[in-house]
């Protein structure tokens, strides 16, 4: 398969997503038929692994549409970089005027595309929101950024503001109990922290750069002598999953969030910034003081350093809730490695990049579309890091199979097997992936679409 073939398939699918919002003025429908490419009367039941509330029918979300939107935008093609500005302007001003300023996406919360409204009331935002996305959203209305960074202040449970939650109420000015456990993922204080990074260079507000500092110093203080963090920092006994794990995917995500967020800040807070630079060093030493063994396929997502070792190993294919890809981890080593240019980093990715190139695809598990997207990109960016033609061929090989596997007509299924699409799977980052492959092997010094890092 060329790459024409493949810039078909992605354009013939991104055509139907783009028919499809007509009625919902711009914003893509998250579940649609394969058959007539609309909403379907009744929601498909989940796949394994899936679960039912984080699904955004009958509605959209964003943040399962950033990587589509983002390919969009950079095949400069008149129709898509105007369908996708009509979809980020609709959300900007017409979805924003929630009550605390929070916005409806990401894994518990959407807008309900045939009611017009607000779907769901707990805000977790799922994935890093790209610089490029905070730009068009503050192009379209200035004032929903700054009142998106002021509701962030309901992610904390106390006034006191010494422990936060994943979680926020969208439409009413409450906080999160506390609960028995934390729920306080360090990835999530990743998220804020760029957000308020984002808010603070555009406002210069003192209180957006009071709470980047104690975020900040939120996970720092509760690191282990090795520089890994806990999946949460409070669980009980009793939640065997939780309690006294250490979340190595979580540790390094962090990292990657802090070298961003330093380069918003850089010509503000120069301190700041050296400070955040040196705790993200730390915390990809913790991510590699985790007893990889990548030699051995073994890709550590958790593990319990107090119970003989025991870990969560990351899939190849099939991830499901609570158990990313290696896939997922990999790209947020690469984005590290730009800035840091540490060995290990594209060391450890290169491993998992063999296992796509390699490992046979599963034909009795419905593997969602992320980890088809995710692993393609992983081969993509590995050749355009690397310069190396192996990481092309081998992404040019995957794209061919994946498009058997996902593609039975013109519109990607959410997941093999399966005969709807669906957002929450993660086809956005399929289109994305099967795009950037194809555009890098025409040209790759001059490849309009980038790496997709918001995965983390």
């Amino acid at each position: 398969m060329n790459t024409k073939e493949i810039l078909s398939k992605t354009q013939k699918a991104i055509d139907i997503l783009i028919q499809s919002s007509k009625p919902y003025k711009g914003l893509f429908p998250s579940v649609l038929t394969l058959t007539d490419y609309k909403i379907p009367d009744q929601l498909p039941p989940p796949i394994q692994g899936q679960r039912s509330g984080d699904r955004s029918y009958p509605g959209s979300n964003l943040i399962h549409d950033e990587a589509l939107l983002m390919t969009m935008l950079a095949m400069d093609i008149e129709n898509y970089t105007r369908a996708a500005e009509q979809y980020l302007e609709r959300f900007a001003i017409h979805c924003t005027h929630t009550v605390t300023g929070l916005f409806p996406w990401g894994e518990h919360a959407f807008w309900h595309l045939l009611e017009d409204r607000v779907a769901g009331n707990t805000h977790d935002q799922l994935r890093q929101i790209p610089l490029w996305l905070w730009e068009k959203l503050y192009q379209y209305n200035p004032r929903c950024v700054e009142r998106f960074g002021e509701g962030l202040d309901y992610h904390w449970k106390d006034e006191e503001r010494t422990e936060y939650s994943r979680h926020a109420s969208i439409m009413s000015e409450t906080r999160q109990g506390w609960g028995e456990r934390s729920c306080d993922f360090p990835r999530h204080s990743g998220f804020y922290i760029f957000d308020w990074s984002f808010a603070y260079a555009k406002t210069k507000r003192s209180d957006f750069l009071d709470q980047i500092i104690r975020m900040c110093d939120y996970w720092w203080e509760k690191r282990d002598d090795k520089g890994l963090l806990l999946i949460e920092s409070r669980s009980p006994h009793t939640q065997d999953r939780f309690y006294q794990t250490n979340a190595p995917g979580q540790t390094v995500s962090l990292a990657a969030s802090l070298l961003e967020s330093a380069d918003l800040l850089e010509q503000y807070e120069p301190e700041l910034v050296s400070q955040m630079r040196q705790r993200a060093l730390i915390y990809i030493d913790g991510f590699f003081n985790a007893p990889h063994k990548p030699d051995e396929g073994i890709f550590i997502t958790t593990y319990k350093k107090e119970k003989d070792g025991t870990f969560t190993n990351m899939p190849i294919w099939g991830s499901r809730y609570g158990i990313w890809p290696a896939s997922y981890v990999a790209l947020v080593c690469l984005c590290i490695y730009r800035f840091t240019e540490d060995k290990r980093l594209l060391t450890w990715a290169e491993a998992v990049g063999k296992h796509y190139a390699d490992k046979p695809f599963p034909h009795d598990v419905a593997v969602p579309a992320m980890d088809a997207g995710l692993g393609l990109g992983l081969l993509a960016d590995l050749y355009d890091i690397t310069d190396e033609n192996r990481w092309l061929e081998s992404a040019l090989k995957l794209a061919e199979k994946l498009i058997d596997i996902y593609f039975d007509g013109d519109l990607p299924g959410g997941a093999a097997g399966i005969d709807w699409y669906e957002s929450q799977m993660g086809p956005s980052f399929l289109i994305h992936g099967l795009t950037r492959t194809a555009l890098l092997a025409e040209d790759k010094d001059n490849c309009p679409l980038l790496a997709d890092y918001t995965a983390r």
